[in-house]
């Protein structure tokens, strides 16, 4: 679903079978291997990782990335989201200029976000980056009292790390419910962050980042 925010927009969508799909036990046991790597144990919060602990495998995209992990190609879920991705690409107006069936993986990692946690405000890419060009966020543990999704209204592109969130003003909030089985896919340049995780369990989620190459005029 389209989602207006600001004078841009983003999607939001919900897979119905996020607690029944087949391969749902492989898929959260491998996370759950991820997340116990000493490589991830031993790491710090990544930058925009402020206030309490947060996990995360950004720094081994290259090595452990999540769609050959979790089999995105036969995995029900994977497949859902590749499908939503695509479809996110149309509604946000990416096969106007790029040519979005040779979707290209940037960097795909798992985050885990624990108490008293936010994620400043940040952009994955700016106006002169040639990839990503969009973010997929997809949760698949969210407790009550989580983090929500926050995007703010800043188009100063060259800005990649901002504050945190509440630090701005509440009509330059957009908040986006995180819930589990969440999709939410948006421009890799809007500026986003998230509100303090309140929940002493755990918020996981997944992270794709893609691109598209330039369509052959």
């Amino acid at each position: 679903m389209l989602v207006p925010v600001f004078e841009q927009a983003i999607c939001v969508f919900d897979f119905d079978e996020y607690d029944s799909f087949e391969g749902k036990h492989e898929t959260y046991s491998t996370l759950e291997t991820l997340f116990s790597l000493p490589d991830v144990i031993n790491e710090g919060n990544v930058p925009d990782a402020k206030g309490g602990r947060a996990l995360s495998t950004a720094h081994l995209y290259k090595t452990h990335p999540i769609p050959q992990l979790l089999n995105f190609k036969t995995n029900p879920l994977g497949d859902w989201i590749l499908r939503r991705i695509f479809e996110s690409a149309i509604l946000l107006g990416f096969q106007n200029t790029r040519d979005i069936k040779k979707l290209k993986y940037h960097r795909t990692w798992a985050n885990r976000m624990e108490y008293n946690c936010d994620a400043i405000a940040h952009r994955h890419a700016n106006n002169d980056w040639t990839i990503p060009h969009l973010v997929a966020i997809y949760y698949t543990d969210v407790p009550d009292e989580s983090a929500d999704l926050v995007f703010i209204n800043d188009k100063d592109n060259s800005i990649m790390r901002g504050d945190h969130c509440h630090e701005y003003p509440a009509e330059k909030q957009y908040i986006v419910k995180s819930k589990t089985g969440r999709l939410v896919c948006h421009d890799a340049r809007f500026l986003h962050g998230t509100t303090v995780h309140k929940s002493h369990l755990p918020r996981t989620c997944l992270v794709i980042e893609v691109g598209f190459p330039p369509l052959n005029k």
